[in-house]
C-alpha cells in the first residue's frame, strides 16, 4: 500500500512539473512562424525598417506613409503570435487615411530575442518603435497613436505611461498582469485549478525569460496616461485574459477612457466582429485624439509653453 501511494504521489509530482513547465515555456517561447488561419497579405505594400530597443535587442518593422495622414498608428500584436496577426488592422486604417507601422516584438517573427516576457521588456519594443516613428520624415509630425492586442497592449499602456508623444492608445484583451491572465485563462485552457499552477507558473517563466514577468502590472500606469484618449476593448467571453481586468483599467484610467465591452467575443475583439466596423470605430477614435491634439497644439497655453505668442503683432 505504502508502494502504490508513493507511485501515485510521484506521478502527481512528476505532472505537476510537467503542466508547470510545458505552460511556461509556451509562454516565454512563441513560434516565429506563426500565421493566422487562411493567411495572405494585405496589399499594403510597406517598407522593411530596422531597430534596436534600449537594451540592444535588434528588431524588425514595417512603415507605410499615407499622403494626408490624420495620424501615425503603431500596431502591436500580442502574446505568441507576431506582426501578421494585425497586418490587415494596419491595412485597413491606412485605407481611413493614417500612416501605419508595424513590428515584430522580441522573440516574435523576424525580430531577435530568444523569449517574450509577459510585457516585462517588450515595453521597450513599443518604446522603441515610436522612436522610429519619431525619426521618419514621411510621416511629416501626424500625432502618433497606438493599436495593440493582449500582452502588446499591456506593454503599450506601460509605454504610454513613460512617453507623452503616444497621444492614444486603443487597447483590445488587455491584462492587467500576466499572473492574472494565467489565472484566469489557465483553468479555461487545462481544466486543472489555476490556484496550484499560477505562482510556479510565473516563477518558471522568469527563469526561462530572465525577465521579472512577476512585476508587470499595469493596472497603477494607465492612470498616468490621463488625459490622454484610451479605449479598452474586450470581449466578454475571454477565456486568456480576464474582462475584470477591462473594467479594473478603465476605473483607473479616468475620464478619458472608453470602454467598449463585446458580448460573447473572446481573446482580441478584432477576430469576432465585422471587421470593417472594428476598424470604423478605431479610425473614428484616432481621428477625435488627433483632433483634439491639433486643437491642444494651437492652444494658448500650448503656445506659451512653446515659448510663442498668441497675442497680434
Amino acid at each position: 500500500m505504502t508502494g502504490v501511494l508513493a507511485l501515485a504521489l510521484g506521478l502527481a509530482a512528476a505532472l505537476y512539473a510537467f503542466v508547470t513547465a510545458h505552460t511556461a515555456w509556451r509562454i516565454t517561447h512563441p513560434n516565429r512562424v506563426w500565421r493566422p488561419q487562411d493567411w495572405h497579405p494585405p496589399p499594403l505594400d510597406e517598407r522593411r525598417v530596422f531597430f534596436k530597443a534600449s537594451d540592444g535587442i535588434r528588431l524588425t518593422g514595417w512603415i507605410r506613409a499615407h499622403d494626408t495622414p490624420h495620424a501615425t498608428v503603431v500596431c502591436v500584436h500580442g502574446l505568441g503570435v507576431n506582426r501578421t496577426a494585425i497586418e490587415w488592422r494596419a491595412w485597413r486604417l491606412f485605407q481611413r487615411g493614417f500612416s501605419v507601422m508595424l513590428f515584430d516584438l522580441r522573440g516574435c517573427g523576424a525580430s531577435e530575442g530568444r523569449v517574450t516576457t509577459g510585457g516585462a521588456l517588450e515595453v521597450y519594443d513599443v518604446c522603441a518603435a515610436v522612436d522610429v516613428c519619431l525619426a521618419q520624415p514621411e510621416f511629416g509630425g501626424a500625432p502618433i497613436v497606438v493599436l495593440a492586442d493582449s500582452m502588446g497592449a499591456t506593454a503599450a499602456i506601460a509605454a504610454a505611461a513613460q512617453r507623452p508623444e503616444i497621444r492614444a492608445l486603443w487597447s483590445d484583451a488587455a491584462f492587467v498582469s500576466l499572473e492574472s491572465a494565467i489565472g484566469w485563462g489557465f483553468a479555461a485552457y487545462t481544466g486543472l485549478p489555476p490556484r496550484l499552477f499560477q505562482r510556479a507558473v510565473v516563477a518558471l517563466a522568469e527563469r526561462f525569460a530572465g525577465a521579472p514577468v512577476s512585476a508587470v502590472d499595469v493596472a497603477l500606469a494607465i492612470a498616468r496616461i490621463a488625459p490622454r484618449p484610451v479605449m479598452l476593448v474586450h470581449g466578454t467571453d475571454d477565456p486568456l485574459a480576464p474582462c475584470a481586468d477591462a473594467r479594473r483599467l478603465h476605473a483607473q484610467a479616468g475620464e478619458s477612457a472608453e470602454l467598449w465591452l463585446e458580448p460573447a467575443a473572446g481573446h482580441v475583439v478584432a477576430g469576432f466582429v465585422d471587421p470593417e466596423v472594428y476598424a470604423d470605430r478605431a479610425a473614428a477614435f484616432f481621428t477625435r485624439a488627433a483632433a483634439a491634439d491639433l486643437r491642444d497644439d494651437r492652444s494658448p497655453a500650448a503656445n506659451a509653453a512653446n515659448g510663442e505668442s498668441s497675442a497680434p503683432s
